[in-house]
């Protein structure tokens, strides 16, 4: 990953416009993608370009996730819960608790191996207060299993590898870390940065989105190598880079939220190719 090539924002395209702060955004079974709106928009984006708003959840939507049958599910942070969004555009909560307790922020969501939803409860957003969790929702949905891997630091981007190993990004203690049966394994500090988004590669390795700065980064699968992909300076062609997901023929394309404005961007030819996603067929 650390002979990816570093791009200029020349090089960005606009796959959607007009959205409202899209924050999540995900790969659909069919090659579209799926993102969110601040007023809890579920849009799609076909191939083409083409943007359907096609469900809304009434609250605020931020990350995204999809399974086999393209059911949307999205962390929702103004109903303090996952929902789960059918075919129809129906709307129905997935998870609104973690061992008995109410979530507080829910940001971010992918699927296991087996059919469990992972997500981060991203906890009070103020800094020092350190009360984010990360979650696994069993097949089926209803009340999550927090897992013990101590205080957490704004939880916020995640990704889950072929193997299950699940990868949690903290957004105000910058780093990247791996979930082992030992608790959580540092795989790299980020200084500098607030990290936001992460997706895997198939090499091993990591694209990370920041917040702030504007920037997205590769990271190696050691950790030991960290290197801009791209950096928007002044914030005007990617501002608020928030998550990020491979796309298209080969998984070579990369889409980018810009929660600082209304848009999904796209930078091609970004290295390795994306790492597929887990998508089981989810039903109660």
């Amino acid at each position: 990953m650390h002979n990816a090539p570093r791009h200029d924002v020349s090089e960005l395209r606009i796959l959607a416009s007009g959205l409202d702060h899209p924050e999540g955004v995900a790969a659909a079974p069919d090659g579209a993608l799926i993102a969110g709106g601040e007023a809890g928009q579920i849009y799609r984006i076909s191939p083409d370009g083409a943007v359907e708003q096609i469900a809304a959840t009434g609250g605020s939507v931020q990350g995204v996730a999809v399974d086999g049958r393209g059911c949307v599910f999205a962390c929702d942070v103004g109903l303090a819960a996952v929902v789960r969004i059918d075919a129809e555009g129906r709307v129905e909560r997935w998870c609104e608790s973690a061992g008995g307790t109410p979530l507080k922020a829910p940001n971010w969501a992918a699927f296991a191996p087996d059919g469990s939803l992972w997500f981060s409860d991203s906890g009070t957003e103020r800094v020092g207060a350190r009360d984010g969790r990360l979650i696994r929702v069993p097949a089926g949905g209803e009340d999550g299993e927090p897992i013990e891997v101590g205080p957490l630091d704004f939880p916020n981007g995640l990704a889950i590898a072929a193997d299950g190993t699940v990868f949690l990004l903290e957004s105000f203690t910058p780093r990247l870390s791996a979930l082992t049966g030992a608790g959580l394994r540092q795989v790299v500090e980020l200084p500098g940065v607030v990290p936001d988004g992460v997706a895997l590669t198939t090499d091993g390795g990591f694209v990370v989105s920041c917040y702030y700065p504007f920037r997205i980064l590769v990271v190696d699968g050691s950790g030991d190598d960290v290197s801009v992909l791209i950096d928007d300076e002044k914030g005007i062609h990617i501002p608020m880079p928030t998550n990020v997901a491979f796309f298209g023929d080969g998984l070579r394309s990369l889409a980018i939220a810009c929660l600082g404005g209304s848009t999904i961007c796209a930078l091609d030819a970004t290295g390795p190719a994306g790492a597929p996603l887990h998508r089981p067929v989810t039903d109660r």
